[in-house]
């Protein structure tokens, strides 16, 4: 099991038949009507339409920081690179994300097994013609948390990447990443589209929920989790 940033060890899950694990009452799935009504009625939703048509199913346990930063590197129209998934196709994906970050940084063999830290992930996307913010949570507080959120998923050309733990908004399992794509301000919800999505659906989850996931401490890099937000431009 992945130990570390993306899936801390926790209690195995018991596999559903048929499908992913039951939704906590204390959060709405998008495909309900009540979390669709929720995406269209918000302002800040136009992260959710760029994000969606790239949405990622990370490739294994501990790769939900790679398939987050793939969603959000080809959803922000960039220059792509050469693929070796798609030859004749540039794009960004996870078997070739770590292809030009330095191995110190990051690398495949060590982020299969451990995942990535939120200062980690944020160096390593430095790799990218991206700018990138990360923050602590622990250096946010909730009104500022709520105001980056809000802020940034106004924007379809800069993402937020949230690292939480799943235990404090009510779900199964240990350290994970995944993207914000809207902020509902009526309900006070962001809209997590997970990543791991063989477990749980997107989802909209109560600001103040994430931001108590966000505060939980990453026992590898010792630090509060956060968000790390990645916009157009030079790293």
């Amino acid at each position: 099991m992945p130990s570390a940033s993306s899936a801390q060890t926790q209690p195995a899950a018991v596999p559903r038949a048929d499908g992913p694990l039951p939704v906590p009452p204390n959060l709405i799935a998008l495909t309900q009507p009540a979390g669709q009504k929720r995406l269209l009625g918000s302002v800040s939703n136009q992260s959710y339409w760029p994000l969606s048509q790239y949405f990622e199913t990370q490739r294994n346990q501990a790769y939900c920081s790679v398939a987050t930063s793939v969603m959000a590197l080809n959803a922000l129209g960039i220059r792509r690179p050469a693929s070796t998934l798609y030859p004749d196709f540039p794009y960004f994906s996870q078997e070739d994300f770590f292809r030009g970050i330095d191995p110190q940084i990051a690398n495949a063999a060590q982020v299969s097994k451990e995942g990535m830290t939120l200062d980690q992930l944020a160096a390593a996307l430095h790799a990218f013609p991206v700018t990138v913010q990360p923050y602590h949570a622990a250096d946010l507080t909730l009104g500022q948390f709520r105001d980056l959120i809000r802020e940034t998923t106004r924007h379809g050309d800069r993402f937020a990447l949230l690292n939480f733990r799943r235990v404090e908004i009510g779900e199964t399992g240990g350290g994970h990443w995944s993207p914000l794509a809207a902020y509902d301000a009526a309900s006070d919800s962001a809209l997590l589209l997970d990543v791991a999505r063989y477990k749980y659906p997107a989802v909209w989850v109560p600001v103040a929920q994430l931001y108590a996931a966000a505060l939980a401490v990453d026992n590898v890099s010792d630090r509060s989790r956060g968000i790390v937000i990645v916009g157009k431009g030079a790293g």
